[in-house]
């Protein structure tokens, strides 16, 4: 059974790690110098690219607290 917490646990934190890779990847590309004010057609532009990624980097975190907090509560209910 703790080998179950284990790979749950793993699974989970895995997915979290993928998660914040995700999201944080399109905002590292930008690579926008730093003093830039964006306007709203800009602003609106930027948060249209990153819709998809940030969906998706919000998936695999609740994914990932999922596998998590079933560890978790197997563990307590060892």
């Amino acid at each position: 059974m703790l080998l179950v917490v284990q790979i749950l646990g793993a699974i989970g934190g895995l997915l979290v790690l993928i998660a914040g890779f995700v999201g944080a990847a399109p905002f590292v590309r930008l690579n926008l110098p730093s003093g830039t004010t964006l306007n709203a057609a800009q602003m609106t532009g930027v948060v249209r690219v990153l819709k998809s990624y940030l969906s998706w980097s919000l998936t695999l975190f609740g994914i990932g607290g999922i596998f998590l907090f079933a560890a978790f509560l197997i563990f307590l209910c060892l």
